[in-house]
């Protein structure tokens, strides 16, 4: 399946800048996007696993779990499936939560944060 998503510029935020959101703890919601199996091998501390192709019949979930104001950070493992989910919560949350895509996914947070992050 070839997917074409296009998403605003400013909803990509890098492996570098996510860190800082989780080292300041500052509130937001991780959405992992992967296949349970996968989100079962490794995953960041506090993500939430909801699959891409499940994203549009959970985004009332989603709503209750991130609220008006919370922003949603959307990662997979390449960064692929991510940016496909996160294009769709920007057109379908009725909330003000921002929407941002983990550039790279968890193929980048190896090699930009942290080198000895379970990785398949």
């Amino acid at each position: 399946i070839l997917v074409s998503s296009s998403i605003a510029p400013e909803m990509n935020v890098s492996c570098k800048e996510y860190e800082q959101v989780r080292n300041e703890n500052r509130s937001h919601l991780l959405l992992d996007v992967r296949v349970k199996r996968q989100f079962e091998m490794c995953n960041l501390s506090g993500a939430v696993n909801i699959e891409l192709g499940n994203i549009e019949t959970q985004i009332v979930d989603i709503e209750k779990m991130c609220g008006a104001e919370t922003p949603v950070f959307c990662i997979c493992r390449r960064g692929i499936a991510s940016t496909e989910a996160a294009r769709v919560l920007s057109q379908n949350l009725s909330s003000t939560a921002k929407v941002y895509n983990i550039v790279g996914g968890y193929n980048s947070w190896v090699k930009e944060v942290d080198a000895s992050f379970p990785y398949y």
